[in-house]
């Protein structure tokens, strides 16, 4: 079974500080009440001994943090293994798992999934080093690599023109039949959801930081108010896909951060959705798919989503 047990060496500047000042003061997620109760609660160790609220502490000190068991939300594990060899692993990751611990997610992620074994036809992996990682509800194609020498290796190769990733995408609206989308991503000042970004074809002003941003676009098939566009990347931004339809008038169907209305996100992330916000999504997730990824040329294709209203004819 899997551990959740937190483990830090102590910097210098905790000479001083008792065990209680330092962690109340340096991980915010539990309030100083909460911290005493861990404490009592035994879950805290200096170098292996259970330590105490009023402990002092010294530099290079190992820290152990042994959470409290929690309730994760459920997950899609439904992992397919596309290939692998004694270097790198294909995946196809199904919507709604995350790829990392975060947040309420520990065991319920690809990572934990990974770890113990819960791919069919691949075996638990001691490490794991993502290559490409997608986002919670995004599906389709996971490349990871066995070792961090094979690591350093792909992401060496993944800005090269010889690796292509291509993902489908639905949007709202008569997407052109085709567009190439070079431009510059940077973060939405405007956007009430802080990690929404923004993108232009034009460089905004200096005093605002951007990168460069590029994605071919091709469209596959319009009906009832939506398109199926193939985006292949020619850059890999964060939110570059989800942010670049969105500006483009092109919402991705099902997106709550760059769907018509933002404030969905809010609400999602307090776990009250309306039903006027699950009749404005259509669907329960983002319609983003990794369909495809080119890599030390071999060619790897996931299986179109069962989950969408629109696909190839």
């Amino acid at each position: 079974m899997l551990s959740r047990v937190v483990q830090i060496k102590l910097p210098p500047d905790v000479k001083g500080k008792t065990l209680l000042e330092y962690l109340s003061g340096r991980f915010t997620y539990h309030t100083r009440a909460e911290w005493e109760e861990v404490l009592a609660e035994g879950r805290v160790t200096l170098d292996g001994v259970t330590a105490h609220a009023d402990s002092s502490m010294s530099w290079n000190q190992i820290l152990e943090y042994n959470p409290r068991p929690r309730p994760e939300p459920e997950v899609n594990c439904n992992v397919q293994l596309l290939y692998q060899d004694e270097r790198y692993i294909v995946l196809d990751k199904p919507p709604n798992l995350p790829c990392h611990p975060a947040g309420g997610f520990f065991y319920h992620t690809l990572w934990a999934i990974l770890k113990e074994g819960g791919v069919p036809g691949l075996e638990p992996q001691e490490t794991i080093h993502f290559v490409s990682r997608l986002d919670r509800e995004t599906s389709g194609i996971v490349l990871l690599a066995k070792t961090s020498r094979a690591h350093t290796h792909a992401m060496k190769l993944l800005p090269s023109p010889q690796t292509v990733k291509t993902y489908w995408v639905v949007v709202e609206g008569a997407f052109p039949d085709f567009l190439q989308a070079d431009g510059w991503l940077f973060h939405d000042p405007e956007a009430e959801v802080d990690k929404r970004r923004s993108f232009a074809f034009a460089r905004p002003p200096q005093d605002i930081p951007a990168e460069t941003a590029s994605t071919t676009l091709r469209c596959l098939r319009r009906e009832r108010g939506l398109s199926l566009v193939e985006a292949t990347l020619g850059t890999g931004r964060f939110h570059q896909i989800r942010a670049t339809m969105h500006s483009l008038g092109f919402p991705v169907l099902g997106d709550k951060i760059y769907g018509r209305d933002e404030t969905i996100y809010i609400r999602f992330a307090k776990q009250c959705l309306t039903p006027q916000d699950l009749a404005a999504l259509q669907i329960p997730r983002q319609a983003l798919h990794a369909v495809s990824l080119i890599f030390e040329g071999h060619a790897f294709h996931a299986p179109p989503p069962n989950d969408w209203p629109l696909l190839p004819s």
